[in-house]
């Protein structure tokens, strides 16, 4: 799969559009990966997954930013425009043939385990790279901070992901999670130094 020149482009997009969009979808893409292969997914699957993870937020882009990074609660009509990142996202991804394979990643990484998102998708019937960045996403909103949220602690995203298994997220992948996890953060922290 040789698409580095195209996600290249696009995150350079999302980048421009918004810094910390950007960032969020670097750490997104990192913890799908890990998850991925904590899995023990095949190597093309752990890419197309990894990709998902990095384009997941590229809808944002045709977002504007005082709706994106608005400091106060969105108004109903903000809020419609941004639930529809998802949709813009599959848009953009339709003009590059090989980026395909990824849409469905995109379109429903805001699916719940309980049926409770986007679309009503429930349980296997949500494509399982989507449920794996939605597990990734939830997890970085939580711990970061946000002009319109603090950022929690650790602990308090940790624990917050285990009151959301088998409602928000798929109760395996958060116990994988939890496995991988201590990985992650070191060889995060290692990047870091």
């Amino acid at each position: 799969m040789s698409v580095a020149p195209e996600v290249g482009v696009l995150l350079d997009r999302l980048r421009k559009h918004r810094l910390t969009t950007y960032q969020h979808s670097c750490n997104v893409g990192n913890l799908a990966r890990a998850l991925a292969e904590g899995l023990g997914l095949q190597q093309d699957e752990v890419t197309i997954i990894t990709l998902g993870g990095l384009l997941h937020d590229i809808g944002k882009a045709r977002i504007r930013t005082s709706i994106l990074h608005k400091a106060a609660r969105l108004t109903t009509a903000e809020w419609e425009v941004m639930r529809r990142h998802p949709e813009f996202g599959v848009q953009i991804l339709a003009n590059n043939n090989n980026l395909e394979v990824i849409a469905p990643l995109v379109a429903y990484h805001h699916e719940r385990w309980d049926g409770c998102g986007y679309y009503g998708l429930t349980n296997n019937e949500i494509p399982l790279g989507a449920r794996i960045i939605a597990l990734a996403d939830s997890f970085d909103a939580m711990t970061s901070s946000r002009a319109y949220q603090y950022s929690k602690n650790l602990q308090s995203g940790i624990q917050e992901l285990a009151e959301g298994a088998g409602k928000q997220f798929d109760p395996r992948l958060v116990e994988l999670f939890f496995d991988v996890m201590p990985a992650v953060l070191k060889r995060n922290s290692h990047r870091a130094s």
